[in-house]
């Protein structure tokens, strides 16, 4: 398959040669109706497609079904999960509930920094929007996602309860985190690994040599990481015990970007040694 490249009012479209689908995605529009990605795939209203390339990244495809344009409203954190891996979540554990007889593993990852910060996309009628997603492995030592692997997208508490986990994956939405750093945090966070036993992790080549898989560097912005996302865990839990007005729903953003200030304030602070 091959793609080309074509201007259309000023918004770059992507044409699929051989599959007859152009990729649209535009900004917020206030008079198109606004819906909920999940609860959007549950109505019939879209379809959505989470193709991954690695632990790393992903795309995500959400195709209008409908014949008028939709503002899709897209989730702070989600999970892509692998097709053939489906339990339900008992919620006793607190951890991830897919069937553990499956060898591919889970992401985590967010979009809501996207839309310029909105978390908003507008879909043409009867188009495809595409997005690409930034994304962490949810379950160490399972098998690496690739394009060829058939997995979904689905709201990350069918997969994780786990206190700080939906949290890093708000952060790591908002793009002004690190990929490497995010992920020792969500295997600490989710698999319960210690820093000693990120800090021990090697990486392998095939020429016989290794290298630490993180840099210290790393291994300090995820514990950074994991005490902002926890502390966040901890106000969220807070804020849900207070029941909001009718007319002003509850909202997590401000929360987040008071965590990411934060953390940008402790990058830009000098070492006191």
């Amino acid at each position: 398959m091959t793609a080309t490249w074509q201007r259309r009012g000023g918004m770059a479209a992507m044409v699929f040669l051989g599959v007859a689908a152009t990729v649209l995605a535009g900004d917020y529009n206030p008079s198109d109706r606004t819906v909920e990605m999940f609860s959007a795939m549950q109505r019939g209203d879209i379809a959505v497609k989470f193709i991954p390339k690695d632990s790393t990244q992903a795309r995500v495809l959400i195709e209008n079904k409908t014949d008028r344009p939709l503002n899709v409203k897209l989730p702070d954190a989600f999970a892509g999960v692998p097709v053939l891996a489906q339990s339900g979540r008992s919620g006793r554990s607190g951890g991830s509930s897919r069937d553990s007889s499956s060898g591919n593993q889970s992401s985590g990852g967010g979009m809501g920094g996207m839309g310029g910060g909105m978390g908003m996309f507008n879909i043409a009628p009867e188009k495809v929007g595409q997005l690409k997603v930034t994304t962490v492995c949810l379950e160490h030592g399972k098998r690496e996602p690739n394009e060829r692997m058939a997995y979904e997208i689905r709201p990350l508490e069918s997969v994780t309860s786990k206190p700080g986990v939906r949290e890093l994956c708000q952060l790591l939405g908002n793009g002004k985190i690190s990929q490497r750093a995010a992920q020792a945090a969500a295997w600490h966070l989710n698999n319960d690994m210690s820093w000693q036993q990120l800090a021990a992790k090697q990486l392998r080549f095939t020429n016989g040599t290794s290298r630490s898989y993180f840099t210290a560097d790393e291994l300090h912005g995820g514990m950074e990481l994991c005490s902002a996302a926890i502390r966040l865990a901890k106000e969220n839990e807070n804020a849900s015990k207070v029941k909001p007005q009718a007319d002003q729903p509850a909202s997590e953003a401000p929360i987040v970007e008071e965590s990411l200030k934060t953390l940008r304030h402790r990058k830009a602070r000098p070492n006191s040694d």
